[in-house]
């Protein structure tokens, strides 16, 4: 048996200072063995049912989860040893850092000395090549700017009521067009650990329709730098993580409960979202991982005069990719600009 591997190109300067490409592989994963292949594999090779096997397994999970909670690590003959990273902002007086001011930042794993050992003696087969006239995937910010572009055009049409034709038209008088920036806080928890970071000035376009239907187009993105042998569990590279950020775009469709005609919106939205996970290794090899969300926002408004509003959201929802899923909420003060 072998591990599949694909090749990227890379760019670098040489010691002359010399732009030159190369080559390298990087690895190819096939696919994710979920818990319910594990508990049938190791049926077969014990005297156990599968459902014995996978309540052990479930209980396993529990007591690692317990054991971290506790403050504990987990370690694993033959897989390795689990912990919790923390972290917390930088103070000149060590007295300064008390107990809420540390947080949890992620699940860190150590690889098993001889289950490395055994995965860097592991042999290696190239990658088939694609078949002609495969479409490739593109950028993955490819979607957010195709919404941009449905929601501009959508906003230069007429809406107008012919009185001897049954047909309609959008006449630019029934639309409205808002810029709204966020400030407040995010959380994302998940496989991954929990992420607890500030939304700063997050921007979002907006268009809406007889002040009653809208449409929003919003991002945020959220980084992070590790030190030392950081290894995220979620993912099958096995080397250590130095860098990670995530990037969400979301479309919201709100419908404003209140008069149509009044300075306060209050609106129930259905958001729908795409985001993309990118981790930079020690070896400077680069993986994007794919997410899905559905969630829901409710927010409110008021508009002081009739350009400017000041108002709060807050959202839930649930993202899904990488074979996890990962919970997103946060709360936001928002100020609009409409025009």
């Amino acid at each position: 048996m072998s591990k599949m591997f694909s090749i990227w190109k890379k760019k670098f300067k040489n010691e002359k200072g010399e732009t030159i490409e190369k080559y390298f592989a990087c690895p190819k994963t096939l696919r994710t063995v979920k818990t319910e292949e594990l508990a049938e594999r190791i049926s077969g090779a014990s005297s156990l049912t599968p459902a014995d096997v996978l309540g052990c397994l479930r209980a396993l999970s529990d007591e690692i989860k317990t054991s971290l909670n506790e403050g504990c690590n987990v370690k694993l003959d033959g897989i390795g040893t689990f912990g919790v990273g923390v972290t917390s902002e930088g103070v000149d007086d060590p007295k300064k850092i008390n107990p809420k001011k540390v947080k949890a930042t992620k699940v860190t794993y150590i690889a098993d000395k001889k289950l490395t050992r055994e995965i860097k003696e592991m042999k290696f087969t190239a990658e088939p090549k694609a078949p002609k006239g495969l479409v490739v995937k593109s950028s993955k910010k490819v979607i957010s700017v195709l919404l941009l572009v449905f929601l501009l055009s959508f906003s230069q049409m007429g809406f107008s009521q012919s009185e001897s034709s049954s047909t309609c038209k959008f006449n630019k008088e029934d639309l409205s067009h808002t810029i709204q920036t966020q400030l407040g806080y995010r959380w994302i928890d998940g496989f991954l650990g929990f992420y607890d970071f500030k939304t700063n000035f997050i921007p979002s376009y907006e268009i809406g329709y007889k002040n009653k239907y809208f449409a929003k187009l919003r991002y945020i993105t959220f980084s992070e730098k590790y030190s030392g042998n950081v290894y995220l569990i979620d993912y099958d590279y096995l080397l250590p993580v130095r860098s990670q950020r995530f990037n969400l775009f979301s479309l919201v469709l709100g419908y404003n409960f209140l008069n149509a005609q009044s300075n306060h919106l209050l609106k129930l939205g259905l958001e729908l979202g795409y985001g993309f996970d990118r981790l930079k290794y020690v070896d400077k090899h680069i993986d994007y991982y794919n997410y899905f969300g559905v969630g829901g926002e409710l927010s409110y408004k008021y508009f002081i005069t009739d350009n400017i509003g000041i108002g709060g959201e807050i959202n839930y929802g649930k993202v899904y990719g990488n074979d996890t899923y990962l919970t997103n909420y946060g709360i936001n003060l928002t100020l609009s600009f409409k025009f």
